[in-house]
């Protein structure tokens, strides 16, 4: 059973990952869509979470950009304070002023030595990827983006930069919509849960996997998976597959973005770290891989706004290679 590590609403995936070359933004080789400072990044691809070198009160490190952690940290072990408590301090990112962060105890392999979670994140403009992105302070202008194929997935009542907008049943991330079949569920983009081990790892709560059984879809099951937690310790989880049902990822009004027939579910069930296990309505959770499947991905917290590309009809054909 392999055990990969788990963005769990408060501590990021475990996984060794190489530093870009230098703290701070760079000069920028894409196109800034929505404008901001262009920054080096490292992972984002084939199921490697993304993460910048940043310098903060004189420490250099890599921070996982970890839109599934509720709450930014800082590693207990490079900034010298014991776990659980709270450190001021200043992130050299575009329009953030100095912050409280809680001090975290992170797995020595995974090479970080902070987390940036949506508490920050949502604060941001972010257009992230493969091997860049830029961070800026503006709203995306919505025509610019229609014009250049991006389809727009409303945040509302999940993520947003101002707190009153989500619904306090809903922790603060980014979510997009699965269609499995017959069954719709709303599902959490996790940039922070690193998934190579079983590629496009769909976390499902039971109840989601209750609906899906019913629904008839057939899932079988293929392994297991050992999760560590945001608690320190390794979960086994099933994984499934679900021969005969396409994944299809859409906005609120259902146009289509995405698909794909080449995915896993892993039942997640209820633990102390909260997210979509405890939850009693369907819904899912999408691993660091799915960046590969969205290609450029803008984050726009102010506005409540997450961008893809439409590429639903080119998915299937990308699934092959």
């Amino acid at each position: 059973m392999d055990v990969v590590g788990k963005a769990c609403l408060l501590v990021g995936i475990f996984v060794t990952v190489a530093w870009a070359s230098a703290g701070g933004p760079q000069n920028a080789e894409g196109e800034p869509l929505c404008g901001g400072e262009h920054y080096e990044v490292a992972g984002g691809r084939g199921g490697v979470p993304p993460t910048l070198t940043l310098t903060v009160d004189g420490v250099t490190g890599a921070f996982l950009v970890d839109y599934g952690a509720t709450r930014s940290s800082l590693s207990a072990a490079a900034f010298g304070g014991p776990d659980g408590a709270s450190r001021r301090a200043s992130l050299p990112l575009p329009g953030l002023g100095e912050g409280d962060f809680v001090l975290s105890i992170y797995d020595p392999r995974s090479g970080e030595i902070g987390i940036l979670g949506a508490d920050v994140l949502s604060r941001l403009t972010v257009q992230l990827s493969s091997g860049e992105a830029f961070f800026g302070t503006k709203t995306c202008d919505a025509k610019v983006l229609r014009a250049d194929g991006f389809i727009p997935v409303s945040e509302k009542g999940f993520f947003s930069a101002n707190a009153a907008d989500v619904d306090p049943a809903q922790p603060n991330v980014p979510v997009v919509f699965a269609r499995l079949g017959e069954v719709l569920a709303f599902a959490q983009v996790d940039t922070g849960y690193g998934d190579a081990v079983y590629p496009r790892s769909v976390d499902i709560n039971q109840k989601l996997y209750d609906t899906l059984v019913a629904s008839g879809a057939a899932l079988t099951k293929v392994g297991g998976v050992g999760v560590r937690t945001c608690e320190g310790i390794v979960e086994s989880r099933p994984v499934y597959s679900a021969h005969g049902v396409t994944l299809a990822i859409e906005n609120e009004r259902g146009a289509a973005i995405a698909r794909t027939d080449h995915f896993f579910l892993i039942v997640k069930a209820a633990n102390g770290c909260g997210g979509i296990g405890g939850m009693k309505i369907p819904a899912a959770q999408l691993g660091a891989s799915f960046l590969d499947l969205f290609g450029e991905t803008i984050f726009d917290g102010k506005a409540g706004t997450v961008w893809l590309r439409s590429n639903a009809e080119a998915a299937p054909a990308q699934d092959g290679q």
